[in-house]
């Protein structure tokens, strides 16, 4: 705990020499769609290609520090670009801070297994541990202190009650400095579980992370096994130990995916929630979710329980009729879980961008209109994996600039297909 508390004095100090003044003002609830209609941005999705991910195995019987031994050493020669990706999306005092202190960080309680996890992976990518650190918290240590949008004036929609909007403490990486000035506007996601005619679920996730091309590369599929079979397939990139988004196969089984809820967010309260509950991150929580529950409602209600450090999407799937939803999430309470209900006449598919399914959404950054239009003109009778892919994931704006990687899942059908997004040469 006192290590904890070490890390808050030194963000807080380092926060203290770089004073900004929020520039959003208020969440505004519109704004100015430039993006969504601008057809330069359109015109080069076309020339964008699909690379499938480098796929691998974490063996769950092995001890924690050595599972992920061996992808560490394969992408080890290229430490250089991991180095390059933390210090990108963390604020340089932020992984200061953490290197200082990361070998005590790394036994907090709600690390659990995964804190000797990242000890193992940092010694097979021949980095300093205190970096693998670093970037297991990027969701958290982006952007310190920042209770505005993730963009300049067009979001969150006022749905995050608990955060004073007021906060004028900023500290932030490079790639939020960049994202504050891209002209694409998006947040982070978009997921989407729908019913389809077999009686099955299709599951859809569009990652929005905005990553250098380069470092796309780091994504990868893993295979995670217990007694030499599979017991579910994630995808997480190079040196984080968490999972974005995962499918575990069969008549019981379920997918996930989680998109981002009220970017930003206090740093110092989400790591105090944490020292006092052992809070884990979504990403870490979502591990524990694949590898405990027995079936979609186990999974539905262990989303929607523990302690965040972040507010979240959690978008589940099953592999029966009805078996959909959408589990909002504030740090320590479940805000509201959305069903797929088939007495709504939208109600065999559940899609979420960034915003609370009963919020509007900003105009700058609407792709749920679109999104819920393009399911509909696929309609329940007709969908499937290919047309879910091309006429909803990889149209305008669910697939745009920022989107790095696009999941495909089926529990029922043993679907499982990714790509990573290379820019035209």
């Amino acid at each position: 705990m006192r290590v904890l508390q070490a890390l808050l004095s030194l963000l807080m100090v380092a926060c203290s020499q770089a004073r900004y003044q929020c520039p959003h003002g208020k969440p505004a609830k519109t704004s100015e769609a430039s993006w969504l209609e601008n057809e330069n941005l359109m015109s080069q999705q076309d020339d964008r290609t699909p690379k499938t991910p480098d796929r691998h195995i974490v063996n769950l019987d092995l001890p924690p520090n050595e599972r992920w031994s061996d992808i560490g050493k394969i992408y080890a020669n290229r430490s250089d670009l991991i180095v390059q990706y933390f210090e990108d999306m963390l604020p340089s005092a932020a992984v200061v801070a953490i290197d200082k202190i990361a070998k005590h960080l790394v036994g907090y309680k709600g690390f659990g297994d995964f804190g000797d996890e990242m000890k193992g992976y940092a010694e097979a990518l021949d980095l300093d541990l205190g970096y693998v650190v670093a970037a297991n918290l990027v969701y958290q240590l982006e952007s310190i202190g920042v209770n505005c949008s993730n963009w300049n004036n067009t979001g969150p929609t006022g749905q995050c009650g608990d955060d004073d909007v007021d906060e004028v403490f900023w500290f932030e990486s490079d790639h939020y400095l960049r994202s504050l000035e891209d002209e694409v506007k998006t947040g982070y996601c978009t997921s989407v579980v729908a019913e389809e005619a077999g009686d099955g679920i299709l599951h859809g996730r569009n990652l929005d992370w905005n990553l250098e091309e380069e470092l796309r590369e780091f994504i990868i599929t893993v295979d995670f096994q217990r007694g030499g079979s599979t017991l579910y397939t994630g995808s997480t990139i190079v040196s984080f130990v968490g999972i974005l988004n995962a499918m575990k196969s069969g008549d019981d089984g379920f997918s996930f995916s989680m998109d981002a809820r009220c970017q930003g967010g206090k740093l110092w309260s989400n790591l105090l929630e944490a020292l006092a509950f052992g809070a884990m991150t979504p990403c870490q929580h979502s591990r524990y979710v694949m590898e405990t529950a027995t079936n979609y409602d186990e999974a539905v209600h262990l989303f929607e329980t523990g302690h965040l450090i972040d507010d979240g999407y959690f978008i589940v799937g099953g592999a029966s009729p009805g078996q959909g939803a959408v589990v909002t999430r504030a740090r320590n309470r479940d805000v509201d879980t959305w069903p797929i209900d088939s007495s709504d006449d939208r109600g065999w598919y559940r899609l979420e961008t960034n915003y609370d399914h009963d919020q509007p959404v900003p105009t700058a950054d609407d792709r749920r209109t679109p999104g819920y239009a393009n399911m509909e003109a696929i309609g329940k009778e007709a969908l499937n994996e290919e047309n879910l892919l091309e006429d909803v994931m990889k149209q305008w704006p669910t697939f745009n600039p920022h989107t790095d990687l696009t999941c495909i899942m089926s529990a029922k059908y043993d679907i499982y297909d990714c790509s990573i997004w290379l820019d035209a040469a």
